[in-house]
């Protein structure tokens, strides 16, 4: 498997039980509503069997989060990030640029 496909399924894995753990699932009781053997999980984070697409769209149901949001690379920020995104998308281009300075300078502080 090549080294960057790699590391992006080890994120994924990772974030499986991230979002497992945020919603107080046990692997077992995950595998169950994935509808699979108690043990499914446990071997997905182990890497032991390969995770399908169609399994991941179904955990996405379970834990009630998008695509977008799983994928998203600061998970715990997500919902402010996404306000803010909201609250921009309407302005004109002239705002923007200048909330874009002004977040590139309380970046460098």
């Amino acid at each position: 498997m090549d080294k960057n496909i790699e590391n992006l399924y080890k994120e994924i894995i990772f974030k499986i039980g991230y979002y497992r753990n945020k919603n107080n699932l046990s692997a077992r009781e995950t595998s169950l509503q994935l509808g699979f053997s108690d043990s499914f999980v446990n071997r997905i984070e182990r890497q032991t069997v390969e995770l399908k697409v169609s399994t991941l769209l179904k955990f996405f149901e379970i834990v009630n989060i998008t695509p977008q949001e799983f994928f998203y690379p600061y998970p715990e920020n997500y919902a402010k990030d996404m306000e803010i995104f909201e609250a921009i998308k309407s302005l004109s281009q002239e705002n923007k640029t200048t909330i874009l300075e002004l977040a590139n300078k309380l970046k460098n502080k």
